[in-house]
């Protein structure tokens, strides 16, 4: 009993290379002696060495059945094994012994998870809360296993029970979390993700998934900061290096983006996700053949992934393989029904094809969620479903760009004609313009408060309403009217050029701030030393219609061939159609300007990109949209000469 008293207490004093000397001591001597093979099997244990405590501690119980702490002990070796049922009949010995033991509980509730008896250990771990109720390590055991029982109520009461019984408890502050996110709570999620990180500066997992957060809410900055921490506290981390690269892509910084996710294609080379994402970089660099490449060796990894065949569609439209592009989305919406952008992208290849049917049904998902898109208004009042207005007031409300608005203003006239009293809300340069529309009762500029209405509608949406088809398109032209005046005054003003007069637009709208729209203004714009070609016919008085940047390129070319450059004294789109009204024709790239000639009635040419927009549909010269308008389409991706060629010989 002597050996066993000093082995004991070098045990409790943490000499266990001691302890263990002398227990093995006694048991050369005395085999069967239980207390020395527990505590031979409990260091073990805290070494780390699950197997051998399992075999010295299963022998003492079975030579004193009666050591509750020994059947605890060696249900966690059992446990620390992967034999969840063999750990849960020793932890339920040890309730035989000491039926209250609110720590016994919550092992046994570990077990039973661990073996699939989800609803059997959550309800244990409701036992263990009953005799410890302050017990934090139960209400978050409770709360995981309610979540991986899908009970998202149950297991969010039970970690925000945790984590206010344990302000210091991180786990439970980190779970709670990401289940808040799963339930897309994202901002509450990030508050707990931050919660996390104030306990856990480096925790790694917590960085990642704020990252994640702040990505999905295209707070990119911060997600990249995020990333870049997770990934530099873990460098063998190929998630972290793969959604950075994604976070930096949305910066505009291709280059160290592509780096991040061949960094974690190097942890991880088979890694779908990453794959896919490194793919839309190389597409939106203009690399599609090996964009299409990186797609398709995603989905041989992963062929159910919804995002690899969404994309591959997208590399298909931009190639202008339109039955590949409709299959590739539509199996993407096989797998993720509720994909909004797939649905919002699929909207866009049925308009292109032509087939307005489907596609504009499949456009409403525009405002579920669809990258890049804004959100939906957040009206009292109910959307207009068509129906007869019988005297009420219906607010129209423009969306996205000026030439969106210009484009489907022609329908006013037609909601007006179902007997109710038309607003009309847009943006600032073409409140004076709308005001023309017949039917129009007020025009008020987006962002002022709006008079009372009893129900509205997105302008975009007008053509599903309507059932509008290829034939049906409501095209009487002109639908806008310029002030008479104005005209008269600029009839005034261009009497004395010479010649045809033909207005000219050679570029869109840089939009810097989105390097995805920047790349898609790169592919529709020219430089305006690109038309030298046509600026040399003779006969012809071209006329300045371009703003912004662009329109300082006037200045380097040659005087005699540098258009009339009238805009220093155009204010807003009433001033531009007066001026238009006044022309023979409009030569345009894809901009408002197409849109505002071609409701005027004026004559457009429009110089057309590769993947041209779906509005000016598929291998057609003519718009249905505009009985004035003819394209002038690119035949291979980015080249204008081929195109400037023939608006030359046209000309």
């Amino acid at each position: 009993m002597h050996l066993f008293a000093e082995a004991f207490q070098h045990h409790r004093s943490g000499r266990l290379d001691l302890a263990d000397t002398l227990y093995r001591r006694i048991l050369d001597a005395d085999p069967a002696h239980a207390e020395s093979l527990y505590y031979l099997g409990l260091i073990a244990l805290q070494r780390g060495q699950s197997q051998a405590a399992a075999e010295l501690i299963g022998q003492a119980v079975r030579l004193k059945p009666d050591n509750a702490e020994a059947h605890t002990n060696l249900g966690t070796a059992l446990l620390d094994l992967g034999r969840p049922d063999e750990a849960a009949a020793a932890f339920h010995a040890s309730l035989k012994l000491r039926p209250d033991d609110h720590r016994v509980l919550c092992n046994l509730g570990a077990a039973l998870a661990q073996g699939g008896a989800l609803d059997e250990a959550a309800a244990i771990y409701r036992r263990a809360i009953a005799f410890a109720p302050q017990l934090s390590a139960a209400h978050y055991a409770l709360g995981t296993a309610s979540r991986d029982r899908d009970r998202p109520d149950e297991a969010t009461a039970a970690l925000r029970r945790a984590a206010i019984l344990s302000t210091d408890d991180a786990a439970a502050c980190f779970d709670l979390a990401i289940l808040r996110q799963s339930e897309g709570r994202t901002e509450d999620g990030m508050a707990g993700l931050r919660r996390t990180l104030a306990l856990m500066p480096e925790s790694v997992e917590a960085h990642h998934h704020l990252g994640m957060a702040l990505h999905t809410l295209r707070r990119h900055s911060e997600a990249a900061a995020a990333l870049q921490r997770a990934a530099t506290l873990a460098p063998d981390f190929p998630e972290a290096r793969g959604h950075l690269g994604l976070a930096l892509w949305e910066l505009g910084r291709t280059g160290e983006a592509m780096a991040a996710c061949h960094a974690g294609l190097e942890l991880a080379p088979d890694s779908a996700e990453t794959i896919c994402n490194l793919g839309a970089m190389l597409h939106f660099s203009g690399r599609q053949d090996e964009a299409t490449a990186a797609y398709r060796r995603s989905l041989a990894l992963r062929p159910d992934y919804p995002e690899a065949h969404h994309n591959l569609a997208l590399a298909a439209v931009n190639s202008g393989r339109m039955e590949a592009s409709i299959a590739a989305f539509r199996r993407a919406l096989q797998l993720r029904p509720d994909y909004a952008e797939a649905h919002y992208n699929l909207a866009v290849a049925l308009l292109l094809r032509g087939d307005y049917t489907e596609g504009w049904r499949e456009y409403e998902w525009r405002w579920q969620g669809a990258a890049g898109y804004a959100e939906p208004r957040r009206l009292i009042q109910p959307q207009w479903q068509g129906e007869d207005l019988d005297g009420r007031t219906i607010l129209l409300h423009g969306e996205q760009g000026l030439g969106d608005v210009l484009q489907f203003c022609r329908y006013v006239p037609l909601v007006a004609a179902r007997g109710g009293r038309v607003i009309v809300e847009t943006y600032p340069p073409l409140v004076r313009l709308l005001a023309s529309l017949p039917g129009v009762a007020r025009v008020v500029v987006a962002g002022d408060p709006l008079p009372p209405f009893d129900c509205h509608l997105p302008l975009m949406s007008a053509p599903f309403v309507f059932g509008t088809t290829l034939d049906s398109i409501p095209a009487a032209v002109p639908y806008l009217r310029p002030d008479p005046v104005a005209v008269a005054a600029w009839g005034r003003r261009l009497a004395g050029l010479p010649g045809l007069k033909v207005g000219l637009v050679w570029a869109g709208e840089p939009r810097a701030y989105d390097f995805k729209l920047a790349a898609i203004d790169r592919r529709r714009s020219l430089r305006l030393e690109q038309l030298a070609p046509l600026l040399s016919l003779p006969g012809i008085r071209f006329i300045s219609l371009q703003k912004g940047g662009p329109a300082a390129q006037l200045a380097a070319l040659a005087e005699q061939l540098r258009p009339y450059d009238p805009m220093a004294e155009i204010g807003d789109f009433a001033d531009t159609a007066a001026l238009v009204a006044n022309l023979d024709l409009v030569i345009s790239v894809d901009t408002s300007v197409v849109h505002l000639a071609g409701a005027l009635g004026t004559p457009v040419w429009i110089l057309s990109r590769f993947d041209g927009c779906w509005r000016w549909l598929t291998d057609r010269d003519d718009s249905p949209w505009y009985p004035t308008a003819r394209l002038f389409r690119q035949t291979t991706p980015g080249d204008w000469d081929a195109v400037i060629t023939r608006v030359a010989q046209a000309l």
